[in-house]
């Protein structure tokens, strides 16, 4: 029957690799600064397998971690929630809807330029305001992550955590999104600017009307894929840059 030391090494090595994901994916969402994520690894490693040496007991680690991966989801999806963290980031900036494009061109040829320009940056101001609001959500995502999960993020493609991410998520994601995102498209001016380009389009151009998109719908799917791609860029870049030790508890656990 194994020891109680043999039952603490096997339950160390599990948590390594399900923080080991829980740190993937969470700083695949900085939008900015990725945290060394190599050399956090590395640590993290570490520190799961020394930590009855230093002193560090296996919840004190996890609750380190578990404070990283909170933190960083939080700095990465406030990146995205300030003002222009959609509209001066081409990567993700929301563009005037497919079925629009002709009613843009047909706007800037007569002159009214600032009511196309208008309508796009109020959609990306739409999507600012709504991106703060999936935070939990990806923390639940972290927290109901299993140890099968872990292994097969781990084993797979260079974008399987942004992928489980919007699997097991997307749903949910999309459906606390929209509701914000009527109402921001309201505040931020959207919707009159709206009414006032499907106003134009049905006296220059009727047959360009019955195809405009329900704005709402639009700019919640756009915010997601916008989400998403920083995700997956993240994830697949991996880059390497200090971590942020914001907090005691962090200091504590990486500095051993």
């Amino acid at each position: 029957m194994p020891d109680q030391k043999t039952k603490n090494s096997t339950k160390l090595r599990s948590l390594a690799y399900v923080l080991f994901l829980g740190i993937l994916t969470t700083s695949a969402t900085m939008g900015v600064a990725s945290a060394g994520w190599r050399d956090l690894v590395d640590e993290v490693k570490t520190k799961l397998t020394s930590s009855t040496k230093s002193g560090l007991s296996s919840s004190e680690v996890a609750e380190g971690l578990k404070e990283a991966l909170t933190v960083g989801s939080k700095k990465s999806i406030d990146i995205l929630g300030n003002t222009d963290g959609f509209y001066k980031d081409n990567a993700v900036r929301i563009p005037m809807p497919e079925q629009l494009k002709q009613v843009d061109k047909l706007l800037r040829r007569i002159g009214q330029d600032s009511l196309a320009d208008g309508f796009i940056k109020t959609m990306n101001r739409a999507a600012e305001k709504s991106v703060t609001s999936t935070f939990n959500i990806f923390v639940s995502a972290i927290k109901q992550m299993t140890l099968k999960d872990a292994v097969e993020i781990y084993k797979g493609s260079d974008d399987e955590a942004t992928r489980y991410f919007r699997r097991t998520k997307g749903g949910e994601i999309q459906q606390t999104i929209h509701p914000i995102v009527k109402k921001a498209t309201q505040e931020t001016g959207v919707t009159s600017n709206y009414k006032k380009i499907a106003s134009k389009v049905r006296k220059l151009h009727p047959s360009l009307a019955e195809s405009m998109p329900n704005i709402d719908d639009y700019v919640t799917e756009k915010t997601m894929d916008g989400l998403f791609y920083k995700i997956a860029k993240e994830e697949a870049l991996i880059r390497k840059d200090p971590a942020a030790r914001t907090t005691e508890t962090l200091k504590k656990v990486f500095s051993q």
